[in-house]
């Protein structure tokens, strides 16, 4: 059973996730509001581009941590089909360590630019202007989220069940 501070965690980011499937849905109102605007009411608004595109990064932004916790993510898997359980545990591992610490050094950046833009009041250039620290606060979240979760598979993480189901046999 997972430490009760891992479960906060994977409830948090199960949330976000479903809080991602719904700015889709925002996405789909928008473009609808702007095709009945425009081809109805010959009145296109100014503001669904931009939402689309703000909608767009916070579903990306909060989905990417659900597809780390549950190895959702795209993977060639040739060479650790072909592994060992536990050469392949050791490569999974590997592979997380280094991913979660790509994530943190982007996250670090992500970061600092973040409160630079926070700091000198930059807003988007989009025809809804907003405060651009907003759409990059998610993009923070994303990465840190995300390396939290590969730090936890490289360093807490046992055999696979494919691994034990091979072990068995």
């Amino acid at each position: 059973m997972p430490h009760p501070i891992a479960r906060l965690h994977d409830r948090i980011t199960r949330f976000g996730f479903y809080l991602g499937g719904a700015t889709l849905c925002g996405i789909v109102l928008c473009f609808w509001i702007e095709v009945v605007a425009r081809y109805f009411f010959n009145a296109p608004t100014l503001w669904s581009s931009s939402l689309v595109a703000y909608f767009l990064c916070i579903a990306v932004s909060l989905s990417i941590p659900e597809l780390a916790r549950t190895n959702g993510h795209i993977a060639i898997t040739v060479l650790p089909e072909r592994l060992s359980p536990s050469m392949r545990q050791r490569y999974d591992r590997v592979i997380a360590l280094t991913s979660g610490s790509v994530c943190i050094v982007t996250a670090w950046i992500i970061v600092k630019e973040t409160l630079r833009q926070f700091d000198g009041g930059t807003t988007t250039a989009l025809g809804l202007d907003i405060p651009k620290y907003w759409v990059s606060s998610f993009i923070c979240y994303a990465f840190i989220n995300t390396a939290l979760y590969f730090l936890r598979h490289a360093l807490f993480a046992g055999p696979s069940h494919d691994d034990n189901e091979r072990q068995e046999a």
